[in-house]
C-alpha cells in the first residue's frame, strides 16, 4: 500500500504555520522512524494552537494519528510517541500478529498511556 499523501486541509494549515518547532519536530520523526514510514505533521487553530500528526508503516499499511494541545512539552511528547510506534510496528510480535501462526497474537496490548 503506497503511503496516504498529505490532505489538502492538513497542506495548507502547514503552510500556514512558519518553519517552527512543528516543522523541525516532523523532520526529526521522520529521521527517528526512518524511509519505511511517512510522517505528516500540522497545525491548526488561530495561533496555532494544536497538532494534528499522523504516521503512516509503508510495509503494513498500518497507520497512527494524534491530535493535542502545542504546549511546552509537544516536542518531547511527539518524539516519545514517535518512538513507542517505531518500537511496535518494528517488533517481532507485531510481525507475528500479521502471520497465519495459529498462536499469532490477535490485538496489541500496551502498558503506559502515551
Amino acid at each position: 500500500m503506497p503511503p496516504f499523501a498529505p490532505a489538502a486541509l492538513a497542506t495548507a494549515l502547514h503552510d500556514d504555520v512558519p518553519p517552527s518547532l512543528l516543522a523541525l519536530v516532523q523532520q526529526r520523526l521522520a529521521a527517528l522512524l526512518g524511509p519505511r514510514y511517512t510522517v505528516i505533521l500540522a497545525a491548526s487553530g488561530e495561533q496555532p494552537s494544536h497538532y494534528h500528526l499522523a504516521i503512516q508503516h509503508s510495509q503494513s499499511g498500518v497507520s497512527m494519528e494524534d491530535s493535542g494541545p502545542i504546549g511546552p512539552d509537544v516536542a518531547e511528547h511527539l518524539l516519545a510517541l514517535g518512538g513507542q510506534v517505531k518500537a511496535m510496528l518494528d517488533s517481532p510480535t507485531f510481525a507475528r500478529m500479521g502471520s497465519d501462526d495459529p498462536t499469532r497474537p490477535l490485538v496489541w496490548l500496551r502498558d503506559q498511556a502515551f
